[in-house]
């Protein structure tokens, strides 16, 4: 399992030397922490919480117990700036979709979260979650991360998934997907072994230490938006 991919980052490295950079150089003169948001997104059970309260907690649970709402804040240096993390775990069921959205707010970075037994929720990524991020947040940075890279080889998830004439999600399928969606990194990592999990974040928060959200301008933020399409502050609506 590559343990990590990231791309992307050319469109922001000529940003990082320009008068945007103010507030994490402020950071490193004071040693005040940095303050970042990343909200967690991704279809249901794909392993959201799993990897977050490895991550956090460094224990990762057993039982499946569906996420409504949860935060953690988590203390990281990146590029010697010192970042106090706020992550924001979400609930991928439909029932939850009008309260998933109040998380969007001030929001940095948005990790979408697939797994790799379950094929459908990479392709949710497309029909779904990125047209949520389009629609709530955009122009806000995106890393898409595969979950559960454990069960790619794993033969039970291999002859299960076999039943229905379907496999387990390969590295460059979502790669593909990644470049798709126009992400900043795409990530792979396995909760379960812990693997992967800390350096997944730790590329998260250097594209937030980078990024602007709602309200920020050309000047008063970290960085440039990056995007593809032309440079513009990031915003999130929330409905």
């Amino acid at each position: 399992m590559p343990p990590l991919c990231g791309f992307g980052g050319s469109n922001d490295e000529p940003n990082r030397h320009r008068n945007q950079e103010a507030p994490a150089q402020e950071a490193q003169r004071t040693g005040k922490p940095l303050s970042r948001k990343v909200v967690v997104i991704g279809d249901g059970a794909c392993g959201k919480t799993s990897l977050l309260n490895v991550f956090v907690h460094g224990h990762f649970p057993e039982n499946y117990e569906p996420t409504v709402f949860e935060n953690h804040v988590k203390d990281m240096t990146i590029e010697n700036v010192p970042v106090e993390l706020a992550l924001w775990d979400t609930a991928g069921q439909e029932d939850f979709d009008r309260l998933r959205s109040l998380s969007y707010a001030d929001t940095h970075v948005i990790c979408i979260c697939f797994s790799v037994d379950q094929p459908t929720s990479l392709e949710n990524v497309v029909t779904k979650w990125i047209e949520e991020v389009h629609e709530l947040c955009p122009g806000v940075k995106v890393c898409l991360v595969a979950l559960k890279c454990d069960l790619r080889d794993d033969p039970a998830t291999k002859a299960s998934l076999a039943r229905y004439q379907e496999y387990p999600v390969q590295y460059e399928q979502g790669l593909e997907v990644a470049k798709s969606i126009r992400a900043s990194r795409y990530l792979e990592c396995s909760a379960r072994f812990d693997r992967g999990v800390r350096e997944a974040f730790e590329e998260a928060a250097r594209v937030a230490i980078h990024a602007r959200r709602r309200g920020e301008t050309r000047g008063s933020g970290p960085g440039e938006n990056g995007d593809h399409d032309g440079q513009r502050p990031s915003s999130c609506v929330v409905s």
